[in-house]
């Protein structure tokens, strides 16, 4: 699957909301360019609100979780991208992906405005997301939505 299939983004200026939604496990190359478009976004943001979709991380109806190298790359992001933060949402695609997402977290720093979400439903899930930002949506997450 290329770059652009697994990892999308989109910035929501009005709201201050830069999101994105990994699709598939991301190599260590996928995560160098991904972390460069969420720096380059959050550039010309301030106080940003992040809010990342990795529930459709499954395969063969598993959630799969990222590498230790992917994992090195988040937690560098997590720890450059900090100041310019305000909150971040993680919707995950299990409960191994969640405490992965808070380990990584808590690592970088980023556990002091981050909360990441894991329910059986989806919707739930989002909705606790939007509330935790103060959103009531989010184009790229309300367009691309887990398939039952």
């Amino acid at each position: 699957m290329a770059f652009e299939d697994k990892f999308l983004y989109h910035a929501d200026r009005a709201n201050n909301v830069l999101s994105w939604q990994v699709r598939d496990a991301l190599t260590v190359e996928d995560a160098e360019k991904a972390s460069a478009l969420v720096k380059q976004n959050l550039a010309v943001m301030n106080e940003a609100k992040l809010l990342v979709d990795n529930r459709f991380m499954v395969s063969k109806g598993r959630p799969i979780v990222f590498s230790p190298e992917v994992n090195m790359i988040w937690e560098q992001l997590q720890s450059d991208i900090l100041p310019k933060v305000s909150k971040c949402a993680i919707l995950c695609s299990g409960v191994i992906m969640k405490m992965q997402m808070d380990r990584i977290a808590r690592a970088s720093g980023m556990i002091e405005v981050l909360q990441s979400f894991w329910s059986d439903d989806s919707d739930t899930m989002r909705i606790d997301a939007y509330q935790f930002l103060g959103v009531t949506g989010n184009e790229l997450i309300d367009r691309h939505t887990v398939q039952a």
